[in-house]
Parts: structure tokens; C-alpha cells; sequence
């Protein structure tokens, strides 16, 4: 059975605190709310009646619990009055040699299976007591056997005596010596006799078949006459290992378990959960219902105050504790779901959030049970995708599908019913055609797919440009262009603008353009899915300076070639027109550059007939300055 230590009650305790066992009629028991019960305590040490010099114990004593030693499983041992237990239960009511040479080689192999607290020569007719006791709850019991003031051998050796312990500890087989008091006695024959093997050995020891294995407690093995020396208040722990020597031996904290013996049952006192007294006595009648409900139970402790161990002037404190639990139960639990599913709770189909409560009967005790639960419904994931049921791309381009971002969700984009390996991102980039979806789920598991949308890819039309007219121009001169295209519902798209004159075609495969400089036309043509394609051609144009001049006019008025002006090209421009009399007299200055010289002079009257000449300065489409000299007739 479990100890525990109530810090709630420590103020009202008194004594010394340490490590002991009470007997329980329960420390652990189910009822209903409300049942009253009988709780009893007793005392479960055991005192052996051996009394008698170099014996083992009359009966066989049961461990409690299987114990591994050496690899061997035992249940049951003997205890030498000579300090040492066996687990060799045959040697149950023999002799024990109180020699370790002569129980080395005796014929019934004393020393084969043993564990020696401190193997010597001590004699139980002459006082002291040899007590055993298993404590504990199954999976965490100990094994104790305790030699409390027991004489060393001899008339002047008696008044020297051992208090000692051994514990053997259930799961994990570890082996415990806790050395109280060894007195050195140098002068005494059982512990000083070298020839002997020695004595007071502690340590452990084993022989199976041809085998045998021993190991021994630093300075405390046969040659080392420990009981010469003695010590007090020293422990040493012996954990098994998986290879030889299959024991590590370390030196821990001195802390034997306390045997309490022949107490009063008066000294017995209850406490609730509280520290509440209750009262005094082996039993107590309680009905628990402290604490109240919800609660899963509540424990109440019974307290010892008095004498233990070997030491009967010392007063110790020793607590146990009885859980009580209840088979009715008042559970809490927080159920989640999602949207549009159902939880069943005991028949209860739920789809909203609240709060829901049961009653049923228990199958231990039958007693009602309530459980209350919390029902979340969490939202599913918004799976919008801001597409129509379609969508269209043009071969080559890459359409972006975008769920709404949502914290904490994750993402996974599923074309033509098959998941994407890598597409978790909340956008996903497509080139290939196909139906597409996204499956979210949320931080709260909740999982929702979105509606389809069909990815079309559409082909490209394709375009060419090609001359219609010659392909060596002046700039400015109008270039005849002629697209050809594969497509449907063709619109074509020449650039630049400012070059351009569309035909009269409807669809513009043709086109005119006025170029002014070395430079690309360009065509794009865009079919019905409005996909596109391009072509552009480079016109090379080269500045055409040459310019035009008449060599005689008519001015009289008449509106035909009535004045003197340059026949200009495309691209080209009057900067200046001079005209001089023979004479070197100048008539005409660019008065009026945009119909020219009219052949009068500067009172307004008709030159007769003559020849004069002219200086003209002009630019072209090269934007230099170029001029002109030549002879211009008036003809009467």
C-alpha cells in the first residue's frame, strides 16, 4: 500500500518523521456517494520467534513478490540467525555455521544463494530480536528483514551488538544494506579470526551448477575483518547489471524502513482530507462527502505517534493515507466538430454549440453518473476561388488561382481529382488545361473543397509581314504592308499610329505607312479568345534631297502657273527663296513662302518678259539645310 506524507496535517503532528508501513483494511476502495463505510488499521509487523544460537528460521518466509537474484527468480527464503538470508529454503530449521570457511564447504552449500548483511557469529539466546516484513503496493513492494540489538557471540562479547537491515525491492531487484551499528570488536573471536576466512562479510553470493559468482562490499569482504573495525549509519546499494559482475555497488544516504511493533491501536487517529480529527482507534466509520461533487473522490489519513524500529526511546511519526473514490461520476468533456457534421452523445444528435448533460447508472456499483458536455462547432474553411466556372489562358501564359488566405490554415490544389505533389500555398500557378480545385483545412481540422473551375488553354494565331511595294523608299514615302495570319476572328493592331493609314479592308491584313525614318513597323493580331501574335518589319528609308524646280512661269493672273515656287518632295521644306534681277538688284525674299514669287516687283507691278535668278535654301528629311541656284523665265 502506498505512503504518503500530507503536508496539510504537518502542523499537527509531532515526533520524528520517517519511513514506516501501517496496515490497512483498504487504502483504496470505490462506493457510491454517500454509502458510509468502516475503515480498520492494524500493524504489520511480524516479529520471528528465533531465539536460539546458529540456526535458520523453523518456517519458510514468503518474499511477497518474485525477486531476481543472479538471473533466478525466487518467492520465498530463510534468515540465518548469523546474519544473512537464503534463498535456498531447504536449509529451513538446520544448523547454521557460524564460520564462513566451514558454511562455505559445508554439505548443505550455506553460503550458495545468500545475501550477507554482515555475516558473523551473533547469538539471538542472548537478547535482540530478528523481525520481517513485506510493505507496499504490488509493482512497488519491499522485502525487509531487520536484526534489531542482537548480541555478537561470546561471555565478554554480548554487551556488542548488531543493529542492521536488508530491504529487497519489487521490479527493480535492487538489494539494500543499511549498517545501523557494527561495533569493532577486535578482541572478540567471531570477528577476528583471519584463518577462519574472516568475519562480518557483507556482500552477495551465488553458485549455480559449476558456477559462481560473488562480490563484496568494499572493505567488507573475507579478509577485510570489517566486524574489527565496525561503522555506523552507513548504506550501500547493490543495482543488478546485464553482465558480470551483474551487481554495481554505490554508497547511498543512511535511511532504514521503520518496523513498528506490539503498538496500541489507541494510538491510532483519523484525519479527513480537511485535517479534520475525526477520532482515535483501530477502526472509523465514515460517510464521505467531502468534497462535494464534481469531485472524483477524497482520502482520509490515519496517523501513528509512538514507537518504532530498533530504538524504543525515540517517538516517530507515521502517516497513511485511504483514497476513497466514487463509482458516480460528474465528468466534464469539451467535444469539437465542424460544420454540418453531428456528434452523437448518448443518442443525442447535436449540430450547434452549448452545453449538453446525460444521466446513466454506472456498471461497478450502479450509481448515477452525469456527464456534461461542451459541444464547439467551428467553422469550416471559405474555399471561394474568385474565377467563373471557366477560365481561359493563352498558350504559353500562366493563369494564378487564389484561395483566401486564411491564418493558420493549410492548403492543398487538386487538378482532375488528383492532388498536386507541392501545391500548399494559398495560390497556384497553372499553364496545362484541366479542372481544378482546392481542398483547406483549418487550424481546427475542419476540411472543405472548393467548386471546379476548367483551366482552357487557347493556341496563338500566328502572323507575317510582308512588302506589297517596292522596298527602297524616301522618307516619307507611303509604304504598301500586307499581314498574313492563321486564326480565327482576326483584329490586327499596326504600330506605331502615327505611321499608319489603314485600308479600307474590314479586317486592316493591309496597311499604309508613311515612314519618316529608319524604323520597325509593327503588326499584332489578337483572335477571338483574345490571344495573340506579332510580327515587325524594318523599313530602312533613306533622305530623298533632290528638288524639283520649274525653269519658267506665266504670272498674268489667269490661276495657272502663276507663281514661282519649288516643286517639293515628301519630307521636304522651303527654309528661303531669293529672287535677283540681272542687274543683282534682289525683287523677292520668301515674302510669301507658301505660294512663292508672283512675278512683280516691289511697287506691285508685272515684270515683262526677262530672266531672273534664284537662291533657295531648304531643308529635307534629314533635317540638314540644302540650297539651290538657278535661272527662273517670265513668259509674256
Amino acid at each position: 500500500m502506498k505512503k504518503y506524507t500530507i503536508l496539510l496535517l504537518l502542523a499537527i503532528f509531532s515526533g520524528f518523521l520517517s519511513r514506516a508501513q501501517i496496515g490497512l483494511t483498504f487504502d483504496d476502495t470505490l462506493i457510491c456517494r454517500g454509502t458510509t463505510i468502516t475503515m480498520g488499521a492494524t500493524f504489520t509487523g511480524q516479529v520471528n520467534g528465533l531465539n536460539t544460537d546458529d540456526y535458520f528460521t523453523d518456517e519458510v518466509i514468503d518474499i511477497g513478490f518474485p525477486f531476481v537474484f543472479y538471473g533466478q527468480t525466487y518467492n520465498k527464503c530463510v534468515i540465518s540467525g548469523n546474519n544473512f538470508i537464503s534463498f535456498d529454503t531447504t536449509l529451513a530449521t538446520a544448523y547454521s555455521s557460524y564460520q564462513y570457511t566451514t558454511a562455505l564447504n559445508s554439505t548443505n552449500g550455506q553460503l550458495n544463494k545468500v545475501a550477507m548483511l554482515g555475516f558473523q557469529d551473533l547469538d539471538l539466546s542472548q537478547g535482540g530480536t530478528l523481525k520481517y516484513q513485506t510493505f507496499g503496493t504490488p509493482g512497488s513492494r519491499r522485502f525487509i528483514v531487520e536484526y534489531c540489538q542482537v548480541p555478537k557471540y561470546g561471555f565478554s562479547c554480548n554487551q556488542y551488538k548488531v543493529t542492521n537491515q536488508i530491504i529487497l525491492y519489487e521490479g527493480s531487484n535492487i538489494i539494500e544494506f543499511h549498517t545501523a551499528d557494527m561495533p569493532g570488536t577486535p578482541t572478540c573471536p567471531s570477528t577476528n579470526s583471519a584463518a577462519n576466512g574472516g568475519n562480518s562479510i557483507q556482500g552477495l553470493r551465488d553458485v549455480t551448477g559449476a558456477t559462481t559468482n560473488q562480490l563484496f562490499t568494499p572493505n567488507r569482504a573475507p579478509a577485510d575483518l570489517w566486524g574489527t573495525i565496525g561503522s555506523t549509519n552507513s548504506s550501500r546499494r547493490y543495482t543488478p547489471i546485464a553482465t558480470a559482475p551483474f551487481y554495481v555497488i554505490d554508497s547511498i544516504p543512511f535511511n532504514p524502513w521503520q518496523i513498528i511493533e506490539n503498538a496500541n491501536s489507541a494510538l491510532l487517529k483519523w484525519y479527513d482530507a480537511n485535517g479534520t480529527f475525526l477520532g482515535q482507534g483501530p477502526t472509523m466509520t465514515v460517510t464521505p462527502v467531502n468534497p462535494p461533487s464534481p469531485a472524483t473522490g477524497t482520502y482520509y489519513v490515519v496517523e501513528y505517534v509512538g514507537q518504532a524500529g530498533c530504538d524504543l526511546t525515540q517517538t516517530y511519526t507515521f502517516l497513511d493515507t485511504i483514497h476513497v473514490r466514487y463509482d458516480d461520476k460528474k465528468a466534464y468533456v469539451s467535444q469539437a466538430i465542424c460544420a454540418g457534421e453531428t456528434y452523437n452523445f448518448y443518442g443525442q444528435v447535436l449540430y450547434k454549440s452549448g452545453v449538453y448533460d446525460t444521466t446513466f447508472s454506472t456498471t461497478g456499483l450502479s450509481c448515477d453518473s452525469t456527464i456534461i458536455l461542451t459541444l464547439t462547432v467551428n467553422p469550416r474553411p471559405n474555399v471561394t476561388l474568385n474565377e467563373n466556372s471557366s477560365v481561359k489562358i493563352c498558350q504559353g501564359d500562366t493563369y494564378i488561382f487564389r484561395a483566401v488566405k486564411q491564418t493558420g490554415a493549410t492548403y492543398q490544389w487538386i487538378k482532375d481529382g488528383g492532388a498536386i505533389p507541392g501545391a500548399t500555398r494559398d495560390t497556384l500557378p497553372a499553364t496545362t488545361p484541366g479542372n481544378y480545385r482546392v481542398r483547406i483545412t483549418t487550424n481546427k481540422g475542419c476540411v472543405d473543397t472548393s467548386k471546379s473551375v476548367e483551366l482552357k488553354v487557347k493556341p496563338n494565331p500566328t502572323v507575317k509581314i510582308s512588302y506589297v511595294s517596292r522596298n527602297n523608299f524616301c522618307a516619307e514615302d507611303t509604304v504598301t504592308l500586307k499581314a498574313t495570319a492563321t486564326g480565327d476572328n482576326l483584329e490586327y493592331v499596326w504600330t506605331p499610329d502615327e505611321y499608319v493609314r489603314r485600308t479600307s479592308l474590314g479586317i486592316y491584313s493591309i496597311a499604309e505607312a508613311a515612314v519618316p525614318q529608319t524604323g520597325y513597323v509593327k503588326v499584332t493580331v489578337y483572335n477571338g479568345d483574345i490571344c495573340s501574335a506579332s510580327d515587325s518589319v524594318l523599313i530602312k528609308v533613306h533622305p530623298c534631297c533632290e528638288i524639283g524646280m520649274p525653269s519658267a512661269f506665266t504670272p498674268n493672273g489667269d490661276g495657272k502657273n502663276d507663281y514661282f515656287n519649288p516643286i517639293l518632295q515628301v519630307g521636304q521644306k522651303v527654309v528661303t527663296l531669293q529672287v535677283y534681277h540681272r542687274n543683282g538688284q534682289l525683287i523677292y525674299d520668301n515674302e510669301n513662302p507658301t505660294k512663292g514669287w508672283d512675278g512683280k516687283d516691289k511697287n506691285g507691278n508685272y515684270y515683262t518678259s526677262d530672266v531672273f535668278m534664284y537662291i533657295l535654301k531648304y531643308n529635307c528629311s534629314d533635317n540638314k539645310i540644302y540650297e539651290k541656284k538657278g535661272d527662273i523665265t517670265i513668259v509674256r
